[in-house]
């Protein structure tokens, strides 16, 4: 982020504070319907998670060649692999003889992707290799049978793909350009040097909930003092957060209590890095929490109207090499799962409700006009 950016964003956070003010939008509601019905979830996936670039892995994580990793994505098992060349391959995890699954979920290692099935063989780039009795298959040339690409990309640390195929009737590259969908906010993340920064921890699990209900609450700090009073409400203040739009991407300004020590010095000390955390929600379901340095992000991906799975990494500049910065990451760590396993805990809970019919709506107030957007982009998204 350029200096005179990070200013603004002090002067702004500083401005605030002095008349214990909070930016404000127009209150909203959300109907329950939004979180139980199964068209709306249906179109959500097929609108939504199969058109837009999800981050699913840290790039480290498929380090060299052969490195891989399959997971399913609004329903389509997909297998990002890392190729001879260096780049990132992602393809359709199902064999082009009978469509078994070439690797089961999880990461592995190896120089060929080998059918389990009857040991049909392709490259890291997804061509066909090899098969036993390939005479038998006249109907089937090697070069019909190369597996079903999904386009794929690195940035910011993270392998991002859409789960669908690549249309490659009409051209479409397998290779994701993900620099203009990521826009200005990626290029804030991109200054800090995110594209080389490595996973110190991975946390994948179930959520019990839609998956906007984890957005909701990232998307404001009215709950903090409140459902985060042991853990870190007293980093930050109350009810107070800055909200910037790129599209339907959202950079959202926490400003630390410490910020405040920066009134009496020269501005061109100041830095958000050591007085802020800093949101970035990328559309339709990535989160990168920046803390100066590290960050801290998850992708929530939906597996049904009221339950989804979140990918989680905290990616730090360089691995620690000694006792004392492993310490210092652990804690890092500790200390971000803790307050978000509170909200996870919260969002599990008012999903368990929605069915009772106690509520046909849910209510946001002025300062979660965040969140009110978010809906109002999905909508948007699936009309």
């Amino acid at each position: 982020m350029q200096h005179d950016e990070q200013v603004a964003l002090i002067r702004r956070a500083l401005a605030l504070i002095g008349t214990a003010g909070s930016e404000r939008g127009e209150p909203a509601t959300s109907p329950v319907a939004r979180y139980l019905d199964p068209v709306r979830y249906e179109r959500e996936v097929a609108m939504i998670f199969r058109q837009h670039p999800l981050a699913l892995c840290p790039s480290a994580a498929l380090a060299k060649a052969g490195d891989s990793f399959a997971l399913d994505v609004a329903g389509l098992p997909l297998l990002l692999v890392r190729g001879e060349g260096g780049q990132v391959n992602g393809f359709i995890n199902a064999c082009r003889h009978r469509g078994a699954r070439l690797q089961p979920p999880g990461r592995a290692s190896q120089r060929a992707l080998v059918c389990p099935y009857h040991s049909w063989t392709y490259g890291l780039d997804g061509a066909l290799r090899g098969r036993p009795h390939g005479g038998d298959f006249p109907h089937a040339p090697p070069q019909h049978c190369t597996l079903a690409r999904v386009p794929a990309g690195e940035a910011l640390g993270f392998v991002w793909a859409i789960a669908r195929v690549v249309d490659q009737a009409q051209g479409e590259s397998a290779q994701l350009d993900l620099a203009p969908w990521l826009g200005r906010f990626g290029a804030d993340l991109r200054s800090w040097g995110y594209d080389g920064w490595a996973p110190f921890h991975q946390r994948e699990f179930a959520n019990a909930a839609n998956w906007k209900i984890p957005f909701e609450g990232n998307l404001e700090t009215y709950h903090f003092q409140y459902a985060h009073r042991n853990s870190i409400a007293g980093l930050f203040h109350d009810n107070l957060l800055m909200a910037d739009h790129d599209g339907r991407h959202q950079r959202l300004f926490l400003p630390k209590r410490s910020i405040e020590s920066l009134r009496g010095q020269p501005k061109a000390a100041w830095q958000v890095g050591p007085h802020s955390n800093i949101i970035y929600y990328f559309f339709p379901a990535t989160f990168i929490l920046h803390e100066g340095d590290h960050a801290n992000a998850f992708t929530v991906l939906p597996e049904g109207v009221d339950h989804s799975r979140v990918l989680g990494a905290t990616l730090v500049p360089e691995m620690p090499q000694t006792e004392k910065s492993i310490g210092y990451w652990r804690k890092n760590v500790d200390s971000f799962w803790g307050a978000l396993d509170e909200d996870f805990a919260l969002g599990v809970s008012a999903q368990s409700t929605f069915a009772s019919g106690a509520n046909t709506v849910l209510h946001f107030g002025a300062t979660e006009c965040q969140a009110a957007k978010f809906h109002a982009d999905v909508g948007a998204a699936i009309r």
